[in-house]
């Protein structure tokens, strides 16, 4: 009975996580679909007049944009076990997809943008040790597939995704730091992205460790229960 419940609470959490985060994708996609056709004089770009029409700065963008989308939806498949248990071939591509798109267009381009970060030093000092995170965590777990120690390629792939959602949390936590402004003076618009800037990544390593130390203590709580023969 007990595992009826546990099984029916833990199918009913996929599901409303499934339903959020595939809304928050919409809103990405639905964001970066913002600047195509191209246009220099709209939303985030009217922040970046001085390079918007430099390179690389510009492809770095549009390949930014782009890839990013494709990084979230095929991420999400690497964690939902009905992808690792009916479509295994799904789980097996789609992770290939999150790893080369990361590797080979997310992170350079990021890279690039970090260093003509708005908001001044803080906000470049931010997404560069973002970009750099991101890199470590991602070749750890291209590693450790290759390795087929697949407990640590767990582990990485949880830490390298949790900093592929800076790119929601990021968002996230400008509406919540909007929503507080007007009980602090000194939470000016430059204040709020310094500090969502690093709120969309730290917490979110925070809670990738909290979510991997989770993982370990109930595979030792298992190993320690007694065995009915």
């Amino acid at each position: 009975m007990n595992k009826t419940k546990t099984n029916l609470a833990y199918s009913s959490l996929s599901l409303i996580s499934l339903v959020i985060y595939a809304y928050l994708c919409y809103l990405m996609v639905a964001i970066c679909l913002q600047y195509f056709p191209w246009q220099t004089d709209q939303h985030f770009l009217l922040l970046k007049q001085d390079v918007v029409n430099t390179q690389p700065w510009q492809a770095a963008f549009k390949i930014h944009v782009i890839s990013s989308s494709f990084v979230l939806i095929a991420g999400f498949t690497q964690f939902f076990r009905v992808f690792r248990t009916r479509y295994p071939r799904i789980h097996r591509w789609s992770g290939w997809l999150y790893l080369i798109t990361i590797l080979g267009l997310s992170l350079p381009s990021g890279l690039i943008l970090a260093f003509s970060a708005a908001g001044g030093l803080s906000t470049q000092i931010s997404f560069v040790l973002l970009s750099s995170l991101w890199a470590i965590t991602t070749l750890s777990a291209l590693y450790f597939l290759l390795k087929k120690r697949w407990i640590l390629h767990r582990d990485w792939m949880i830490r390298s995704f949790a900093l592929s959602l800076s790119a929601l949390s990021l968002r996230t936590w400008k509406i919540v730091l909007y929503q507080l402004q007007p009980y602090f003076d000194w939470l000016t618009p430059i204040h709020i992205y310094q500090l969502e800037s690093w709120l969309g990544w730290v917490v979110n390593l925070i809670l990738a460790e909290i979510i991997i130390f989770g993982l370990y203590r109930r595979t030792r709580q298992k190993n320690k229960s007694p065995k009915l023969i």
